[in-house]
């Protein structure tokens, strides 16, 4: 059975190739293009891994990662954002429940980070 991966953007863009690059990978995506929509999609699911862009159009990322890590608090959080964060901004997100922090740009990466969470 595959990994399930809950993948949060607003940049449609961002989602297509993200979703297609990880379904290609073997892993089952479920994306969201808003908080809305991964809400729905988070409730009651069972998820491996959740990927989420701290700037969510007209929303924040940080708030939708509070409300999955109370629904979902095993299942480990990378938040992916094409934003620049000191280390300090970093490290407050990383406390508040993120598994890890990437810049959005390399495919590859986002593809190793996931595998290693999901070895």
């Amino acid at each position: 059975m595959p990994k399930r991966i809950l993948f949060v953007d607003d940049e449609s863009d961002w989602r297509f190739m993200a979703t297609a690059c990880l379904n290609e990978a073997g892993f089952e995506v479920v994306a969201a293009k808003d908080a809305t929509e991964a809400m729905s999609h988070s409730e009651g699911a069972a998820l491996d891994a959740i990927i989420l862009d701290v700037n969510l159009a007209g929303e924040d990322g940080l708030m939708l990662m509070k409300f999955l890590k109370r629904n979902h608090p095993d299942v480990p959080i990378v938040l992916y954002t094409g934003m620049s964060h000191d280390d300090a901004t970093i490290q407050t997100m990383l406390k508040q429940g993120a598994h890890q922090y990437l810049r959005k740009g390399s495919m590859e990466e986002l593809f190793n980070t996931v595998s290693k969470l999901l070895k």
